[in-house]
């Protein structure tokens, strides 16, 4: 059984709300519950990316009467591909994948003729720099959340992430800056990213039990920051789960791997193939009598018909999507070499485990007029 994106309840939409909440027009629907939270106006907004952190993740390493899972308002979607790539990009643009085009950790530009890792602008499995700029940000580029609001000059505006401009790598640094902002006199937006428990568990599995011990530490950071703020609401979410994975090492499957102009890329369970148009005909056919139990095949057709990517409308420098997409239904990732990483985990396929991630809201009231308003 597969889970597909809920477009109208994806973490589009939730930033979608913020947009609104602050004033800005929002270019998809808007999320209910996070409308309704906001509206009782409080000091400062504050929106944590625990990335990994699925529901099924959740559920698993925590117990009901943990903080993080007794404040679960509700499950809602990712993006398609279930990634960090797409998905943190579309919660930071509050736009689909189709219309910021950053549709995977790796990505065949045409411009450049180039398979490159969009975050580290390196070719793929490689550390060699993909050019003198940056590649994605130059083809794709995209105003984020952050930009957005720091230009209509409403309330101090903070990002904190472990990528871009100062930043922030380790949880206890990014919660003592969540702190220090909320603790000023201002009103505040802060966007905080924290790749945990993503990067332990694609190296040790997603049942590992130093996950557990993560995640109850990450539960138990979250907890002492609230209790220390006032007035202050924190929403927190995920842009994907996470699954365990047998790696197929496609380049060994000389049947298939002739038939490619390039090496695989998008994510490693939602792989873009670009085909030899002598081979389009056979290659759906060959494909799925091999790994058709393991991976949906869509055509480019397939992915548009179907809006895969979203709704929108489609970026106009999108490249990468190939001819066809194989999306991952069970335990299997491809890799392409022997220079490519082996995975333990992955994400990006159409399962429960990766598409599903929390809508965690936890709200601290405040002594001051904003709260006395609320009140009345």
């Amino acid at each position: 059984m597969i889970t597909t994106p809920d477009y109208n309840n994806c973490i589009v939409n939730f930033s979608n709300s913020i947009l609104k909440y602050y004033g800005l027009k929002p270019g998809h629907p808007t999320m209910t519950a996070v409308d309704r939270t906001l509206s009782k106006n409080y000091k400062n907004v504050v929106v944590i990316i625990l990335d990994g952190l699925g529901m099924d993740a959740i559920n698993h390493h925590l117990q009901p009467d943990d903080f993080l899972r007794k404040n679960l308002k509700a499950g809602i979607t990712s993006v398609f591909p279930s990634s960090t790539t797409p998905g943190l990009t579309s919660f930071e643009t509050a736009q689909m994948p189709i219309e910021h085009g950053w549709l995977g950790e790796t990505m065949f530009f045409r411009q450049e003729y180039k398979i490159v890792n969009c975050f580290d602008n390196t070719l793929k499995d490689s550390s060699e720099p993909a050019g003198f700029f940056y590649l994605a940000d130059y083809y794709l580029p995209n105003e984020k959340l952050d930009e957005m609001l720091a230009k209509i000059g409403r309330v101090q505006v903070n990002r904190i992430s472990p990528m871009g401009k100062n930043p922030f790598a380790k949880i206890d640094s990014i919660t003592a800056r969540v702190k220090r902002v909320c603790q000023s006199k201002w009103k505040s937006f802060t966007f905080a990213y924290c790749d945990e428990p993503f990067c332990t568990m694609r190296s040790k599995g997603a049942y590992h039990p130093d996950n557990t011990q993560l995640i109850k530490i990450l539960n138990e950071k979250m907890e002492v920051l609230c209790n220390s703020l006032s007035d202050t609401v924190v929403l927190i979410t995920s842009t994907h789960g996470i699954s365990d994975v047998e790696n197929i090492m496609l380049s060994k499957d000389s049947e298939i791997a002739e038939m490619l102009q390039f090496p695989i890329s998008m994510e490693s369970r939602a792989v873009s193939f670009y085909v030899k148009p002598e081979c389009k005909d056979s290659f759906r056919q060959k494909f799925e009598a091999k790994y058709g139990s393991d991976f949906i095949l869509y055509s480019k057709e397939d992915i548009e018909n179907k809006k895969l990517f979203g709704n929108g409308e489609p970026n106009k420098n999108i490249t990468g999507i190939g001819d066809f997409i194989a999306v991952a239904t069970s335990d299997k990732a491809f890799i392409w070499d022997e220079n490519s990483p082996s995975k333990i985990c992955a994400c990006g396929g159409l399962t429960d485990k990766e598409v599903r991630v929390p809508l965690i809201i936890i709200e601290k009231e405040g002594e001051n007029t904003l709260a006395f308003e609320r009140r009345k």
